[in-house]
């Protein structure tokens, strides 16, 4: 067998630029060979994403009316032993004794819903999952405010969580993690899904009285205490919601309608600067209700709550913040829009048209809410679209958690095909 011989040369120089030569060659070949591979790869990616995008449209266009509205719904429910529903689907034409059950697209469980035991906890979520999965219902993500310290629902279940102002002042950046670490794994067993936390408002004396505690503090310590805190839920997917943008005053939004007046340097300096941080990391932003009058920028909305504001949600969240995951407002029931103008049924519409994905209730039944949005779509086509549009954000945020799968159904010759099938109870 005749060996391959580079022939060599006496020169050199010679010699180096033949071995240079064949080395650029070699690198070319591999460099031609990835291009061919990933090409490949990136081709058969985004046949996927087109054929999920394709199974979600369909899931969405093919939900019942009920259900699709039901999406925007976080809304506390009663009990905290076996969840029973307390609404039918003739809310809707308001006839409320008959129908289906009427249940959310996301549950918000306070205090009085978590019973005396880890294993309470547990089975009562599971009591809520499992009716929904029975019932061929959209399956609910689980919600809570836990942020530590005095807004604590889990304290006794969960493992101590401080406050955020004293996680920033006495434990390091690693020391927080593990802290978020034990109470992200602890609440992932119990069966929640997401988080309206962390607060992202940095702490300052126009706000103080009213946040007490829940700040985190500085805009850094905001920034890199709340990654922390995001990424650790994250990891657990549970969600986790910033709140409340843009910002809040000493006037607890309970009682009265918050008022900021700010120039547009301190608007982004102060108020959009720590939410503008985390909202690559966020899943949600929970929006106030207060109102803000931007002195030297007429354009602002100055007149409307900030969770009813088009301004707010879709040129400054969506538009100048690139922001792509859920806008929660906050409470429509507060007195904040209660006392100013804003019934729960105009707060409802409001939202909507600005952009909102969840309108949280605090009271048990939505239905005479729902009914509203309801005739609205039936009336004005703009307004449908808009809420198919809040109702594929929640469709969506519950794919990344966990509550949906892509069952792959067959294949065409543009690809693979695909079907979105809920998660069964146990596997989330």
């Amino acid at each position: 067998m005749k060996t391959l011989r580079i022939p060599f040369f006496k020169n050199q120089k010679t010699n180096l630029l033949l071995l240079t030569g064949v080395c650029l060659v070699l690198i070319l070949m591999v460099l031609i060979i990835q291009f061919f591979l990933i090409g490949g790869q990136n081709k058969t990616l985004r046949k996927i994403r087109i054929a999920q995008h394709i199974a979600l449209d369909n899931y969405v266009q093919t939900l019942p009316v009920d259900d699709k509205i039901s999406q925007i719904f976080l809304v506390n429910i009663d009990g905290k032993h076996k969840y029973i529903p307390v609404e039918k689907t003739g809310a809707l034409i308001g006839n409320p004794r008959v129908g289906e059950p009427l249940v959310p697209g996301g549950v918000l469980l306070f205090s009085f819903n978590i019973g005396s035991s880890k294993e309470e906890v547990i089975e009562y979520i599971q009591s809520i999952k499992e009716y929904y999965y029975i019932h061929n219902k959209v399956p609910p993500y689980i919600s809570i405010d836990q942020e530590g310290g005095y807004v604590n629902r889990l304290r006794g279940i969960t493992d101590m969580l401080p406050s955020a102002k004293t996680v920033a002042s006495e434990y390091s950046l690693e020391e927080a993690s593990t802290l978020y670490a034990i109470q992200a794994k602890q609440m992932a067993e119990l069966g929640f899904s997401l988080n309206l936390a962390p607060v992202a408002e940095i702490e300052t004396k126009f706000n103080k009285d009213f946040l007490d505690t829940r700040s985190f503090g500085s805009l850094e310590q905001v920034a890199s205490y709340g990654t922390v805190q995001i990424q650790q839920f994250k990891a657990q997917k549970i969600g986790s919601a910033i709140k409340h943008f843009p910002g809040n005053t000493n006037l607890d939004p309970h009682t009265g309608l918050p008022e900021i007046s700010v120039n547009a340097n301190e608007l982004n300096s102060t108020y959009i600067e720590p939410f503008k941080r985390l909202m690559p990391y966020a899943d949600a932003v929970l929006m106030s209700h207060a109102r803000i009058n931007v002195t030297d920028n007429p354009a602002a909305d100055s007149q409307t709550p900030a969770c009813l504001s088009e301004y707010w949600v879709k040129r400054v969240i969506r538009g100048e913040l690139g922001f792509d995951g859920l806008v929660i407002s906050d409470d429509i029931f507060m007195n904040a829009l209660v006392k100013n103008g804003y019934d729960t049924e105009k707060a409802a519409v409001s939202a909507v048209n600005a952009g909102v994905d969840v309108i949280m209730i605090s009271e048990k039944r939505f239905g005479d809410v729902a009914k509203i949005l309801l005739e609205h779509c039936e009336n004005d086509p703009n307004f449908a679209t808009k809420l198919d549009r809040a109702c594929r954000h929640v469709i969506e945020y519950k794919i990344k958690n966990g509550l949906f799968r892509y069952q792959l159904i067959g294949r065409n010759k543009l690809g693979p095909m695909y079907e979105l099938v809920p998660c069964r109870p146990e596997e989330k």
